[in-house]
């Protein structure tokens, strides 16, 4: 097939790396200018799983590795503090892994397409990966984002492991994710924009220096949330479509899994069957509609343990059952105490 990927992200260019592997003709539109072009994110996902994507690629995921967490310490409100026994989380050079996806394929920089964009017809499907943007998709009314920003640092005096700070309420958190050498990236995803925790890692850290500032929302909003996933003969895979775990805002991994699911139904016929994909995605990432709310009810004050005991417990056995994929250690007693101490 005659394709056109839009967006040279996580999924543009996993999706661009297999499809031409497979014999499509695959074409890759990026708005972002090739000497600016750079993945956002904190680079934080789970060895167990890149490992899987990356050999399906052709590529070993051993050499994009930056640091291996053991722990991954929590700070919360009230003084009280969580240790998650990490499980394969790692760091990785995703700039590097996804230039190296991108090797060989026909790729237009600084090209903005619109669902006006004319040439789009003359492929016969258009792939929407431009993530938070969703470029071409009709906007849904269920989106829901958090402002962010994080800055990629240097010369970083404390030790270097995983760190997160969680917000009273759940209404966002700020991060450090190592990188090795001193240098990290360090942020704030908060829907009140308070973003604590970034002025006060400045004044632990008087030497760290800022190599990048990134200012990026994040979506939280599920699969059952963004539909449509198609439109004409543009179809939306990743984030773009919701594929972001709602109670981290990560979507990595969950990106992938969708390109996935994407070349299967696409090489299951010569038409691509827009309901099958549909319905092959609401299932994989059905429980993520109930993490949404979870996490909504908790930002308004509204969760309860006991009347929502059904939902929390779906949350659990489906998060335990990817203990893998999430790179950390799924306990529900530690869940229970993180989430009434939030």
């Amino acid at each position: 097939m005659k394709l056109a990927i839009v967006g040279a992200g996580v999924a543009g260019s996993y999706l661009g790396n297999r499809l031409q592997a497979e014999g499509h003709q695959v074409e890759v539109f990026e708005a972002s200018k090739k000497d600016s072009h750079w993945p956002v994110c904190a680079w934080g996902a789970s060895k167990n799983m890149l490992e899987i994507f990356s050999k399906n690629a052709g590529l070993d995921f051993e050499d994009y590795v930056l640091h291996r967490g053991n722990k991954l310490k929590m700070d919360l409100p009230d003084n009280k503090i969580e240790y998650l026994e990490l499980k394969g989380l790692v760091t990785y050079d995703k700039y590097r892994w996804e230039q190296d996806l991108c090797k060989g394929l026909r790729i237009n920089y600084g090209f903005h397409c619109t669902p006006e964009s004319a040439f789009l017809s003359k492929y016969d499907y258009v792939i929407d990966c431009t993530g938070l943007h969703r470029s071409l998709l009709p906007r849904s009314p269920e989106d829901f984002i958090i402002p962010s920003y994080e800055y990629l640092v240097e010369n970083v005096d404390e030790v270097e492991e995983f760190y997160v700070m969680g917000y009273k309420g759940a209404r966002g958190y700020f991060w450090f994710f190592p990188l090795g050498n001193g240098r990290a990236y360090m942020g704030a995803g908060d829907i009140d924009r308070r973003y604590f925790g970034i002025s006060e890692f400045f004044e632990k850290n008087p030497h760290a220096k800022v190599l990048k500032k990134i200012g990026r929302p994040i979506r939280l909003s599920p699969p059952k949330r963004m539909l449509p996933f198609s439109y004409d003969n543009i179809i939306g895979v990743g984030e773009s479509i919701g594929c972001v775990f709602p109670m981290l805002g990560e979507g990595i991994i969950p990106s992938l899994i969708c390109c996935n699911i994407f070349i299967e139904v696409l090489n299951k016929d010569s038409k691509f069957d827009t309901k099958l994909y549909e319905k092959k995605i609401l299932k994989k990432f059905g429980y993520y509609d109930d993490v949404y709310r979870i996490v909504r009810m908790k930002m308004d004050g509204k969760l309860s343990s006991i009347k929502h005991f059904k939902l929390l417990m779906s949350m659990y056995r489906n998060m335990k059952r990817d203990e893998k994929r999430f790179g950390f250690g799924i306990d529900f007693e530690q869940m229970n105490r993180l989430l009434k101490a939030l």
